[in-house]
């Protein structure tokens, strides 16, 4: 069964199956290929490899299907059973395909999000799309420029960005088992067990993600762990909602722009509700572009995969939702 080739005679089956119009995953493709195929040299050219380059059963998948299957299931996120039967391959091989190849080069080929932050590596586990594989090291490609790392970095190259949006959203999760676990995972504000995922945006591109959480973690202390205002230049506007309060106490170098909370007892003024008004417009563009991230279903649905597992995921739908909204493989410019 042919998928690519039946799914390309109807260009809306296409988009609605792979979030990409036939043009982008061609165009995707010819940026995703190279990569592919230098990462299985390096594979197979590692020291203290047993078999010869070409040993073993062949591919049965060419590369363009097999970028076809990873856009699908974070799409629809189907169940790798299906994805098995559609493409003709073991659920194994669906498997390690999605975790070792695929999602780490997407990782890689996109514009994805910056994930630097101070407590990383106390707040989570590695991921499985956390770049290249360990396998299969991928090696920097001439034609694009030097990767940034950090948001500093980033401002410092692009100094002309006059603000950024922070917000955070939340997906369900299955309820742990184990108890600790089911009471960290659950959050109040959404009366559910949840993983939970922080974003920096400007207006057009999501910038930095900070996730893989637990609900329970309230919004400014995922703001404090992150680390992500620190890194703001002073003349560049922090936009944030009711859930940041005490932000421009705790960051006064900043230049922080919060709703005002209507205190107990006290009615807010015109100019108040005014206010909050003028700054719920402008911060209107975060909320598009978690609208565009929970069109796929991977973030959608109550999330499957293993909790560590989560950001990963989430940053390479985000490098997708910017390569859709740029058409470029810059995370900026």
């Amino acid at each position: 069964m042919n998928v690519l080739k039946k799914l390309r005679r109807k260009p809306r089956h296409f988009q609605a199956f792979t979030g990409l119009t036939p043009a982008q995953f061609d165009t995707l493709l010819a940026e995703f290929a190279p990569v592919y195929e230098a990462a299985m040299h390096q594979k197979y050219q590692k020291p203290g490899r047993l078999r010869q380059p070409g040993a073993g059963h062949p591919f049965t998948l060419a590369v363009p299907d097999r970028l076809l299957m990873g856009l699908m299931y974070l799409r629809l996120y189907v169940s790798q059973s299906l994805l098995s039967y559609l493409f003709d391959l073991d659920e194994s091989n669906v498997s390690r395909e999605l975790r070792v190849r695929l999602l780490p080069i997407l990782h890689d080929v996109l514009p994805t999000p910056l994930q630097d932050a101070p407590l990383r590596d106390l707040t989570r586990e590695p991921n499985a799309a956390g770049g290249a594989t360990a396998d299969a090291p991928l090696a920097p490609n001439p034609n694009r420029k030097k990767r940034i790392n950090t948001l500093q970095e980033l401002f410092t190259a692009y100094p002309e960005i006059a603000e950024v949006l922070i917000d955070a959203t939340e997906q369900p999760i299955p309820q742990p088992e184990d108890k600790l676990k089911r009471k960290q995972a659950y959050s109040g504000k959404q009366q559910d067990h949840t993983v939970k995922t922080q974003i920096v945006a400007t207006r057009k591109t999501i910038l930095h993600c900070f996730g893989g959480l637990p609900g329970c973690i309230s919004d400014m202390s995922v703001l404090r762990a992150s680390g992500v205002v620190r890194q703001v230049p002073p003349n560049a506007r922090v936009r944030i909602d009711k859930g940041y309060e005490g932000t421009d106490t705790a960051y006064p170098a900043a230049l922080v722009a919060q709703p005002i909370k209507k205190r107990r007892k006290q009615e807010q003024s015109i100019l108040e509700r005014a206010y909050n008004h003028t700054l719920s417009m402008k911060r209107i563009y975060v909320e598009h572009h978690f609208a565009r991230i929970k069109k796929w279903g991977a973030m959608s649905q109550i999330w499957r995969g293993k909790f560590g597992d989560h950001e990963g995921v989430f940053r390479v739908i985000a490098g997708l939702v910017n390569f859709r909204q740029t058409g470029k493989f810059d995370l900026v410019g």
